[in-house]
């Protein structure tokens, strides 16, 4: 199924579902329309199965539900938890065949279809997951996890007013739900989420190590944000819309290619060439640019991207003035690595920091471009230009202006961009459903900031060959270091977006961090070697991408 046609067949139903719950009032909730009451969970003292979940103890978790299957086989609910278990493991192919075989004696089992969508999802299988939510739905419509499966679904999609909408439900019908209640504090407004993260921080929660620490890293950040809400980045020039070159990067070494394209950058008037990267989110610069800039540090941060050394140190920075073109914007942020170099460059910039703009990548033509984006109906007198320099918050760079100021509507499709396709958002991934040889469709990020196009070794095989090098130091290398273990995938014809490319000689590699970090899987990136041809617009506000390819159009020579 294409995202266009699921865009219009998952997403109406999906909206018209969350519509259908009103308020919570006296224990129960009330919709409109029919005669239907859902009762509020109640508190509960958790079983020693949900006490280890909760705990953060997944492996811990799975044991003590099996401990009890044993003892009372076949429970759903008891299934439900090991599911969700086994997925918080990683164990993404057992939490599968596990609810499969249950549902084959239960497959009218509401808790089972609910943990079936949840795996469906994590498998990156968007429309069936949005199918058997609906299934469930049509039995239990007061399930809370269907709520929270429908908002995650909506926020891929764009949809935030509606994601808002669901999980709000969601956490009215269970606010005990430790998984709804983490998803509901990202849709509040600022003040409110800082509160309320505190609470949840406080509590048992179910994060496991990593995942508490990078919350509780973000904290800081939040806290920033609100009490500098007077100081956020905008715009100061009087233009509204600027055209660059694409200045072309060198790799280093005795192979010279070009490893990236970049735009002049001016910190505090300091120039530096930053990488335009799609796969990137908000400004990272090295540290010799911020030194040179006079960046001082606000706050700590951890960068991390491909590769399997982990997370490197940084720093946040306020920067007085950001020249790009013609734009000027001012009371930004960058983040500085603690290393002298970055992927032997200045630094990275991630097109999601022109969420305001319509953002265009003209590769043939060499060109950078941000105009104007069309107005949307809930433009009050028009969003205001920015600069969204906070990384990694899809909320943040949603709306326009500070973050948390506003509350970004659902996506909006313009008469103007009706070539446009959807795309699935998390974080400041861009995310396409991409056929493969015309036999099977799995989910690939658009990343620019690649020079090769990659695939996950068992995506590669089910299309074509795979031959394991082991061992290359340097081959692949990202934010994280070098990729250990690499492969080669042999000839594939990419679909997405409207265009067909053969691509052989693959770089292939584990995606599991990719995926554990959507939330769902990635199999792969769409890098230079499929991208450079084309030019790329890029509506991040509304979830929309247009690919053209023209070969009478500009210098295909690279």
């Amino acid at each position: 199924m294409s995202l266009r046609r699921c865009f219009g067949i998952c997403l109406s139903a999906l909206v018209s579902l969350v519509m259908v719950i009103s308020a919570a009032q006296a224990g129960t909730i009330e919709a409109t329309g029919d005669d239907l009451h859902c009762h509020v969970a109640p508190a509960h003292d958790p079983s020693p199965a949900e006490k280890a979940y909760l705990d953060g103890k997944a492996s811990e978790a799975e044991s003590l539900y099996r401990e009890a299957l044993g003892k009372s086989p076949h429970d759903a609910a008891l299934t439900a938890g090991l599911v969700r278990s086994l997925l918080r493991e990683q164990k993404v192919d057992e939490a599968a065949s596990t609810v499969n075989a249950e549902l084959a004696l239960a497959p009218n089992s509401v808790p089972l279809l609910t943990a079936l969508a949840e795996v469906q999802y994590r498998q990156g299988k968007i429309a069936e997951a949005a199918g058997t939510a609906d299934q469930a739905s049509r039995s239990d419509p007061c399930n809370a996890r269907l709520y929270l499966i429908r908002a995650r679904i909506l926020r891929l999609n764009s949809m935030y007013a509606s994601e808002r909408r669901a999980i709000g439900i969601a956490h009215s019908l269970d606010p005990w739900d430790m998984d709804i209640r983490r998803t509901w504090l990202g849709t509040l407004p600022l003040t409110e989420r800082i509160d309320e993260q505190k609470q949840f921080l406080a509590a048992a929660n179910g994060m496991d190590p990593e995942e508490r620490a990078r919350v509780e890293r973000g904290l800081p950040n939040l806290i920033r944000w609100a009490s500098n809400s007077d100081r956020t980045c905008h715009v100061a020039s009087a233009t509204n819309s600027t055209e660059l070159p694409l200045v072309p990067i060198w790799s280093q070494g005795n192979s010279r290619r070009i490893q990236s394209w970049g735009l002049r950058v001016l910190f505090n008037n300091s120039e530096s060439v930053l990488g335009v990267d799609t796969g990137a989110s908000g400004l990272v610069i090295n540290r010799a640019i911020a030194d040179r800039a006079g960046l001082k540090p606000v706050g700590r941060v951890q960068l991390g991207g491909v590769g399997d050394q982990g997370p490197q140190g940084g720093f946040i920075a306020h920067v007085d003035s950001i020249r790009i073109g013609s734009l000027e914007f001012r009371d930004c942020t960058a983040e500085v690595t603690d290393r002298k170099d970055i992927l032997s460059m200045d630094g990275l910039i991630g097109t999601d920091v022109f969420s305001s703009y319509l953002v265009t990548l003209d590769f043939p033509m060499r060109k950078f471009l941000l105009s104007q984006l069309p107005p949307s109906p809930s433009d009050a007198g028009g969003a205001s230009a920015a600069l969204n320099t906070e990384a990694g918050d899809q909320v943040v760079s949603s709306g326009s202006g500070a973050p948390g100021s506003s509350q970004p509507p659902d996506r909006y499709i313009s008469p103007t961009m009706k070539d446009y396709v959807g795309f699935f958002r998390s974080g400041h991934f861009i995310v396409l459903p991409t056929l493969l040889n015309g036999k099977t469709q799995r989910l690939f990020m658009v990343d620019t900031g690649a020079f090769s196009t990659a695939i996950s070794p068992e995506a590669a095989r089910e299309v074509t060959k795979v031959h394991f090098l082991g061992s290359n130091p340097g081959s692949v290398r990202g934010l994280s270091g070098d990729v250990t273990k690499i492969a080669f995938a042999e000839a594939i014809l990419f679909q997405f977006g409207g265009i067909r490319q053969q691509n052989n000689d693959l770089y292939s590699f584990d995606t599991t961090g990719l995926s554990k970090g959507a939330g769902f899987e990635i199999s792969g990136f769409l890098g230079s070697t499929v991208l450079r041809q084309l030019t790329i617009s890029i509506d991040y506000r509304d979830g929309l991408i247009k690919f053209d390819y023209d070969p009478r159009h500009g210098n295909h020579n690279f």
